[in-house]
This record gives C-alpha cells, sequence and structure tokens, in this order.
C-alpha cells in the first residue's frame, strides 16, 4: 500500500494516483465523508429492518444488535479521525482511519450474510416479495466492495487496477461508476471485468467477495423455496 504523499521520482502518474489526488483534496474530500457515512446508514437502515421485521432468529438479535452499536460508535471516531485527517492533509492517517473502516464494514457484511444463513429455513409462505432482504445485502456488498476497490487502487502504488484505453490515449481516470460495474460484475458472474487486476490483495478482497455472493445465492435460492412452499 502506498502510504507517502509523493510519488517516487521517475514514477509516471496512473490513473489511481490521479484519482487519489482529486480524493485528498478540494471537493474530493467531502466525498470521502459522503462514502463513509452512506456505507454506515445503509448497514444501520439494513440491520433496523431486519430486526423489525423478525427476520432474524432472537438467537442472533444480541449479535447484530452488538455489531450494529460498535458499528455506530466506530463510525462516529473514524469519522473525527477523517475529517481531522483530511482537513490536516494527513494522507497516512486518512488511508489509516479509511481501512479500519471498510475492514468492519466487510464484518457488517458478513454478520448479514451469516443472519440470512442461519435464518433461511425459519421463513414459510409470505411469496417472493418476503426477500426484500436478501436483495438488500446483495446490494449492500456491491456497495462496501465497491468502496473497498476504490480504497484499494488509489492506495495501491502504480493501481490496483489497469484501465483500458483507446488506442493512442492516455488512461482515463477512474471514476465512482467504474468501481461500481467492477464489483456488480464480481457479484453476478464471478470474476473481473475488462479492467485487468495486478494487486495481489485485491485479488483476495475479491475471492472473499465471490464467496459471499455464492452464499447469498444458496440463501436466495432456499428462501425462494420457503417462500412459495
Amino acid at each position: 500500500m502506498l502510504e507517502a504523499d509523493a510519488l517516487p521520482d521517475g514514477f509516471e502518474p496512473a490513473p489511481a494516483d490521479l484519482l487519489r489526488q482529486r480524493l485528498t483534496s478540494g471537493r474530493g474530500r467531502l466525498a470521502v465523508i459522503l462514502a463513509t457515512t452512506s456505507v454506515w446508514v445503509m448497514d444501520l437502515l439494513l440491520a433496523r429492518h431486519l430486526e423489525r421485521d423478525q427476520v432474524i432468529a432472537p438467537a442472533l438479535k444480541g449479535v447484530v444488535t452488538a455489531v450494529e452499536q460498535a458499528g455506530t460508535l466506530l463510525f462516529v471516531v473514524v469519522t473525527v479521525g477523517l475529517i481531522t485527517a483530511l482537513l490536516r492533509g494527513h494522507r497516512r492517517a486518512l488511508f489509516r482511519w479509511g481501512l479500519v473502516y471498510l475492514c468492519f464494514s466487510v464484518l457488517q457484511v458478513i454478520a448479514n450474510v451469516g443472519a440470512m444463513i442461519f435464518t433461511a429455513g425459519h421463513h414459510q409462505g409470505g411469496g417472493l416479495t418476503s426477500l426484500w432482504d436478501v436483495a438488500a445485502v446483495y446490494m449492500e456488498s456491491v456497495l462496501v466492495f465497491m468502496f473497498i476497490y476504490v480504497f484499494l487502487d488509489v492506495s495501491t502504488p502504480g493501481g490496483a487496477f489497469v484501465w483500458p484505453s483507446r488506442d493512442g490515449q492516455p488512461a482515463p481516470v477512474p471514476h465512482l461508476i467504474d468501481y461500481l460495474f467492477i464489483s456488480l460484475n464480481v457479484n453476478s458472474t464471478y470474476g473481473p471485468t475488462s479492467e485487468a487486476l495486478v494487486s495481489r490483495p485485491t485479488k483476495l478482497v475479491m475471492a472473499l467477495q465471490v464467496l459471499l455472493a455464492i452464499l447469498i445465492l444458496t440463501v436466495l435460492i432456499a428462501r425462494a423455496v420457503s417462500s412459495i412452499s
């Protein structure tokens, strides 16, 4: 991971390096804070819905509630750390705070997928409309890993992805939609897209997303059968 504020001498800025400069200056700093907030709000609303609609088994409610409360506390601490690092221009601290929060976001996704697995056989009837919570967990996984790919790309020397370009033109600076496209493809086709993946840590993260996607699909099938039986 790249923690230095400056690129090495003779190092040609990659698209991810240019994106990092945007995210750590000007309006890009606000985008970092909004992204962190959106991940937390998304998981908070999902957990509240699952608890209120009694989707989660009583034995697991305590675990989910504890994770939710820890996530709220961590969100406040990380947000303060992010804002301080952004305003003071401390990129190392910024990436460290971001890494801590994204790691916990992944744990939240894993906890929600686990809750879906252990309650897959507890639902009878209700029709296919009762599967909204599985779709919500699926989209949460897509969005969380989208932000993780942004983080890994901008914190890896030269970038974690090789972005394709038209003949004779420089590679474009990646956009949030590009990372969303990658995350959706991994969740649906279980593999990378046209962007080449050259970072080993990112490959491990992508493998984890594939595993979670398979588990979510398994829960979806089991719940669909129970809902129409």
